[in-house]
């Protein structure tokens, strides 16, 4: 909403939804039977109505995915200003670029599987784009591949060179814990890139697995990032963000909890 009115109805701004990780437009939890919405279909949905975007351009390297996405979100809005690259995010990112231009303000999800690909030359251009990025970062596998980095393996050079790549420096090799990994990265982007302020959270997901979620905002609304950090820390708080499977359980009518027995009006 603040962009659309501070951006797009004063200066004519675009506004652009952008998922490196776009997938099928349906996400599937490992018990069988149940399904979510999809990043790309949960933007479309959400936004339609009152504050659409102007162009929805999606990564998914797997054709079949791709063409899922491309019909599900056609059938919310045949009329969608909607771009799919089926290429790495390496080579899709410069192009992605090209056609954000200069007067479109973006939202940018960058959601790697895991550490693998996370390069600067990837996401470096995207960082640096007109709006606000998410990024999914893997404190634990920046520290383990440190550890390999610096250890007597045939891959320690090459691992080397990814590291000093994605930092900017060999400072990661004064790193003391895996924070600091985190750091340098979060200052390189702070520093190189139109963005003003970061707030991070910490997941775990079913896995027992820990990841950051790393929001980044523009200098003109820092505000904005500890708003969005209080928030999602509440949400996780609850008992709906602790435990995904019971709220699924809870929807579906498989089970029930006291508020089914009060009377509605």
């Amino acid at each position: 909403p603040i962009a659309h009115r501070q951006l797009k109805e004063r200066y004519g701004y675009c506004i652009a939804y952008v998922d490196t990780m776009a997938g099928s437009g349906v996400t599937k939890t490992r018990r069988a039977g149940d399904y979510f919405c999809g990043s790309c279909t949960g933007v479309v949905l959400s936004s339609r109505k009152k504050f659409p975007f102007d162009k929805i351009i999606a990564v998914e390297i797997n054709p079949d995915k791709a063409t899922a996405l491309e019909a599900r979100l056609k059938q919310i809005d045949p009329n969608l200003n909607l771009s799919i690259y089926t290429k790495d995010i390496l080579i899709a990112s410069s192009s992605i670029v090209k056609e954000i231009e200069q007067s479109c303000f973006s939202y940018i999800v960058i959601d790697p599987e895991g550490f693998e690909g996370v390069s600067w030359a990837s996401i470096g251009p995207l960082l640096k784009c007109n709006g606000d990025a998410m990024l999914t970062w893997f404190e634990m596998d920046a520290w383990r591949m440190r550890g390999a980095a610096l250890s007597d393996a045939n891959s320690a050079e090459m691992t080397a060179m990814r590291l000093t790549e994605l930092i900017g420096s060999e400072k990661w090799k004064t790193a003391y814990q895996p924070s600091d990994l985190t750091d340098m990265v979060i200052n390189r982007v702070l520093q190189e890139t139109n963005k003003g302020k970061a707030e991070w959270i910490d997941i775990e997901d079913n896995s027992g697995k820990h990841y950051k979620m790393i929001l980044f905002v523009g200098r003109k609304a820092q505000s904005l990032a500890a708003e969005w950090k209080k928030h999602m820390e509440k949400r996780l708080g609850s008992s709906k963000g602790r435990n995904i499977g019971k709220l699924i359980d809870r929807k579906a009518g498989r089970i029930q909890d006291l508020r089914d027995y009060m009377p509605h009006d």
